[in-house]
């Protein structure tokens, strides 16, 4: 009967250290999906959230060394698809 609140212990721990700012595929905002997405030949960062936060995104270039930029809440634009094949959240915010 002790282990039930260890469990909710664990549980409560594992939801407060998750990050905020995660992209998730599934979510979206004003019909965009969360996270990169490409559209039109562009690539796109569409950072979710409610609380306004401005975050790390790193850039994934095709050629040369990744980049961090910074976003803020709502859609970003990144650059070119022929450049960019990715950008995710760094876990930090700026």
């Amino acid at each position: 009967m002790r282990l039930t609140p260890v469990i909710a212990a664990v549980a409560l721990a594992i939801t407060t250290l998750a990050p905020t700012a995660t992209a998730n595929s599934q979510a979206t905002t004003a019909g965009h999906p969360c996270g990169f997405y490409p559209e039109t030949g562009r690539a796109w960062y569409n950072h979710c959230t409610n609380d306004g936060s401005w975050i790390w995104v790193r850039l994934d270039f095709i050629t040369g060394a990744d980049v961090v930029q910074c976003v803020g809440p709502g859609r970003t634009p990144l650059g070119s698809l022929s450049a960019i094949q990715n950008a995710w959240y760094d876990h930090k915010l700026c």
